[in-house]
């Protein structure tokens, strides 16, 4: 048995950002005595993939046009101010980042077996209602809070099942303009289709 459905006309080349998630090493937020980098919103060059994604989301569910640039937006810039609040915005209040901690602190296996029991279930119902899901990819194992920004946010576009394989499509704010990035749950293990580690999948909605 198979089925595939997507999220309304959503694709990446259309309506995702145009840039990659790469920018120079500059200072983002602080946290007062925390030190933010943990989180990978302290320095730039950590990533702004959960504030693209969400600035993307935004963008797609109320119409406006995705701007055109195909360069990250220079440190200050208006654009660049608006990714950092929606990155601050997804970490909803460090509920996001302790997600990525707890889902690492398991077995290689139960992060499969929790992507696909727990998380799976809550990113198609997304996806059936026409709405894009915001996922985290964990890449990291274990319990070092420093390596949480090796960890990333991705929009779930769409899916397709086949028999116990069920592989996502994605908008990865690593790879723009690229409609092929996908993630695959199988029974035992998770892959993404561009080669990054992946060892659990969140549903951040």
């Amino acid at each position: 048995m198979s089925e595939s459905r997507l999220a309304g006309t959503f694709l990446p080349t259309r309506y995702g950002l145009h840039f990659a998630n790469r920018f120079p090493s500059g200072p983002t937020v602080r946290l007062g005595p925390l030190d933010p980098r943990w989180f990978g919103i302290g320095d730039a060059s950590s990533g702004l993939c959960g504030g693209m994604a969400t600035f993307v989301r935004e963008r797609f569910a109320t119409g406006q046009p995705i701007p055109a640039d195909t360069q990250p937006p220079a440190n200050g810039s208006p654009l660049f101010k608006a990714l950092v609040r929606r990155q601050v915005q997804s970490l909803e209040w460090m509920r996001t980042p302790f997600a990525f901690w707890r889902m690492g602190a398991f077995a290689t296996d139960r992060m499969a077996q929790r992507s696909r029991d727990r998380h799976w279930p809550r990113i198609r119902t997304s996806i059936d209602a026409g709405r894009l899901a915001m996922i985290g990819l964990v890449r990291s194992k274990g319990i070092n809070p420093a390596n949480l920004t090796k960890n990333h946010q991705v929009l779930c576009y769409g899916y397709d099942v086949a028999g116990d394989v069920i592989r996502l499509r994605l908008y990865d704010p690593n790879w723009p303009d690229r409609d092929d990035v996908t993630a695959t749950i199988e029974r035992d293990r998770l892959l993404q289709s561009t080669g990054e580690p992946l060892f659990g999948i969140l549903s951040l909605d």
